[in-house]
């Protein structure tokens, strides 16, 4: 496989557990993830184009398992800044996911 070939990886698994969510009467898998910075590959990426592709690949890699009716939630915050907001979306079921949600 040529060099160009490869995919860019734009995150990383740190942690996956089982837990059990008692508001939702349900188990799940809380993954915990870190954003990659641009490879140096990237050519021309700018911050905001490397973060929103991250993020859309980020949510394409949770929901491919899920059925339709699975329920997912998603906050993604900044560990460095701790200052910064976190930001998400709530539980809500996989086929009320739509880019606009996202």
């Amino acid at each position: 496989m040529a060099q160009d070939d490869i995919e860019t990886q734009r995150f990383t698994i740190e942690e996956e557990q089982t837990r059990p969510y008692r508001r939702f009467n349900a188990q799940g898998t809380q993954l915990t993830m870190r954003l990659l910075p641009p490879s140096e590959r990237e050519e021309n990426s700018d911050p905001m184009s490397h973060f929103l592709a991250s993020v859309t690949e980020l949510f394409e890699y949770v929901l491919r398992d899920l059925q339709d009716s699975d329920m997912i939630g998603v906050t993604i915050s900044n560990e460095v800044n701790v200052k910064d907001r976190a930001i998400g979306i709530s539980f809500r079921r996989k086929d009320q996911i739509t880019g606009t949600v996202i």
